[in-house]
């Protein structure tokens, strides 16, 4: 006898798969506060934004914010292993 998958079944199942290919569910090791941590490690005083991204299909933490010298900083941090992507001071 076959045994034949049920039509909901296939169709939750083809959405399960959809949704975990999708940025919205990457893992990331490194969460917010440990982002911010490791963004001020690098000198950012004041950090005026901190969003988690998806560029180039990396999982990223994105800070902007100033130095202690009052210069614009960027940095970009992977949000899998906590190291530094890019550096930039303006």
């Amino acid at each position: 006898m076959t045994r034949r998958t049920s039509f909901p079944a296939s169709i939750l199942a083809l959405i399960l798969a959809f949704a975990l290919s999708t940025p919205l569910f990457a893992q990331t090791a490194i969460g917010i506060d440990e982002a911010l941590t490791i963004a001020r490690a690098q000198g950012m005083t004041t950090v005026a934004k901190l969003e988690h991204e998806h560029e180039k299909g990396q999982s990223l933490w994105e800070a902007e914010g100033l130095g202690a010298d009052g210069k614009k900083m960027e940095i970009k941090i992977d949000a899998l292993t906590g190291n530094i992507l890019k550096k930039q001071v303006k």
